[in-house]
């Protein structure tokens, strides 16, 4: 695992126009080989052409981008080869097996054969896709694919890797699972820059940018972005049956108390959260009802960044 931390990624000032309509604006960015950034915006809010332009993949009207100090624009060669691009739109060919792949893409970026294969059983061993690496891509889960793309753009020198929406489609735990192979990635001395909409994807991260409109408009650790937001833990209530009458209930508990209804459960805002569990507990088992779970919860990302940029950003797809 490598420990010193070096600049990966350096962009500043990048700006991009389409049919003259501004889709940047300035932007600058700056990742480390320790960094696992996750940059977190709606549909539209430019995420995705940023990325493709970091990656090399598009032009842009100006700034300066370097990756691993290789000027994007005059060493696009040397900057490329430190480059691993995930885009949205699956890569891999269905018709051939997982170690083909890997195999094929080995080839194009002209690595030695002994040194391919060796790259090629580390990278399966590490997405936990040996056992099917002889099976056509075709049978493979969404989740499965994914990860195999992940080592192809691993393959060779490659410092920093660029996600592009990548758990979109997947289910919570195969997203999970998921999110983990990336962190361990990243652990392992690869810089991580991913692009999302869910907000559970940036919980990880060590950095968040928040990015409406061409704009990165708030930066900084999970941690550090939820006090910003100044938004508190609230309380999640889970009972049965769900009626009026439970949520008379709730409405009456306090006038320090605003209580959302949500698909499955109820959301308490209140003063002081912690001090209020044990009141409702009570209350609850009092009234009768069945009390599947009640317990705090703390702001997600998505709700700091609804408060902090002013846009909803739940619903997106």
């Amino acid at each position: 695992m490598k420990t010193n931390s070096t600049i990966v990624l350096d962009a500043q000032d990048i700006s991009k126009s389409y049919n003259g309509k501004k889709v940047l604006e300035g932007i600058s960015l700056q990742i480390r080989s320790t960094d696992f950034y996750v940059l977190m915006g709606p549909n539209g809010s430019g995420k995705s052409t940023l990325l493709s332009i970091l990656a090399g993949t598009n032009s842009f009207d100006s700034g300066n981008i370097k990756i691993n100090g290789n000027d994007l624009c005059k060493y696009k060669l040397g900057a490329r080869k430190h480059i691993g691009y995930v885009p949205q739109e699956n890569f891999c060919s269905d018709f051939l097996t997982g170690r083909e792949n890997l195999q094929y893409f080995a080839n194009l970026l002209g690595l030695p054969k002994s040194q391919a294969e060796q790259e090629i059983e580390q990278l399966l061993e590490m997405m936990d896709l040996k056992e099917e690496a002889g099976r056509r891509v075709a049978t493979y889960s969404g989740g499965m694919k994914k990860k195999l793309e992940i080592a192809t753009a691993l393959l060779g020198d490659a410092r920093i890797l660029f996600l592009d929406e990548p758990t979109t489609g997947l289910d919570p735990t195969v997203r999970k699972d998921f999110l983990s192979v990336l962190k361990e990635v990243n652990e392992r001395g690869t810089a991580v820059l991913l692009v999302t909409h869910i907000g559970e994807d940036a919980e990880i991260a060590s950095s968040v940018g928040f990015m409406i409109k061409g704009e990165i408009v708030a930066e900084g650790t999970p941690e550090e972005l939820k006090e910003m937001s100044g938004l508190r833990s609230s309380i999640v209530v889970d009972a049965a049956p769900r009626s009026d009458e439970l949520m008379m209930l709730l409405a009456g508990l306090s006038g320090d108390c605003i209580v959302i209804e949500r698909e499955s459960l109820f959301e308490l805002i209140c003063e002081e959260p912690k001090r209020m569990v044990p009141k409702i507990v009570e209350m609850l088992y009092e009234a009768g009802f069945d009390m599947r779970s009640v317990d705090t919860r703390p702001p997600s990302l998505e709700d700091v960044f609804y408060r902090l940029t002013e846009y909803p950003i739940r619903g997106e797809a």
